[in-house]
């Protein structure tokens, strides 16, 4: 599978990986048992005016499993989130839903587990406004490994 390279148009957007620590880390190779969270971070760069109904798609490889805040018990707080409309958790993606102001920077973390030992793909984190193609931006997805 070739990685659809990263792209931004009216909108900007990164994803970093992090340990629980807050440590900045490499998620293309990960041990078994990890816990570490994913911050995507979304700026309105300030062309347009209020962007409404924006929504984040991240979804996550089949090695990695999403800790749900809101049903596994976890302290909402260790997320952390910006605020949002809604947020949607499935089995392997995240869907948020937001207005973002001009100038507005929000972001988000989801908290995962390196589960499963294996090779996965980790696909682009896409942010869109749902109504206007003219406002969008994608990272690249990569390569991931889960070891013992």
């Amino acid at each position: 599978m070739k990685p659809q390279a990263a792209n931004e148009e009216n909108l900007k957007l990164s994803v970093n990986y992090y340990t629980m620590d807050g440590k900045l880390l490499n998620p293309q190779s990960l041990k078994q048992g990890t816990d570490f969270y994913a911050e995507v971070t979304i700026t309105h760069p300030g062309f347009k005016s209020t962007y409404k109904d924006m929504a984040v798609q991240h979804m996550f490889p089949s090695g990695w499993e999403i800790l749900n805040t809101r049903m596994d018990e976890i302290d909402n707080n260790a997320a952390n989130n910006s605020s949002m409309r809604y947020q949607d958790i499935r089995d392997d993606r995240v869907y948020s839903y937001f207005d973002l102001q001009p100038y507005e920077i929000k972001t988000y973390r989801i908290l995962l587990t390196a589960a499963y030992l294996g090779k996965f793909f980790l696909p682009s984190v896409y942010c869109e406004a749902m109504y206007d193609n003219t406002i969008h931006a994608r990272s690249q997805g990569i390569w991931v490994e889960v070891k013992r």
